[in-house]
């Protein structure tokens, strides 16, 4: 296996491990070690690239067309660890763009709320485009 495609499978093997709950990190890089045996000269590389994934994965992008209540953000975290798991950074964006409604984005998926989707989905109809 190539030096960086091992690297990402190692970082990705720890993202999931830790990222599935194991509070004992230090136990998580010991058995790494063992496990790498004599590739531990890989060890800075993972480290590094699991910080990327980490950030890339861990991260719920909320854009909203008005400052909300934090009534409001508390019941959308809830919803967006119900759907992604804890341990998601939600960053809230204000877009006047949006008009009214939400937009949430992850890794995988977009969900659009907002009321310039709608308009745009109602135009797009008006001119024949699905």
């Amino acid at each position: 296996m190539k030096k960086e495609k091992e690297v990402l499978y190692w970082a990705r093997a720890l993202f999931l491990v830790l990222e599935e709950g194991e509070k004992d990190e230090e136990k998580v890089i010991k058995n790494l070690i063992l496990a790498l045996g004599k590739k531990n000269y890989l060890i800075p590389a993972i480290i590094k690239k699991y910080k990327r994934i980490k950030q890339k994965e861990g991260k719920v992008d909320v854009f909203i067309a008005e400052e909300i209540s934090e009534e409001l953000k508390a019941k959308i975290n809830r919803k967006v660890e119900e759907l992604e798991g804890k341990n998601k950074i939600i960053d809230y964006t204000i877009d006047k763009d949006l008009i009214g409604g939400f937009q949430i984005k992850t890794k995988d998926y977009v969900v659009k709320a907002s009321i310039k989707d709608a308009l745009t989905k109602i135009k797009n109809r008006a001119y024949g485009y699905n």
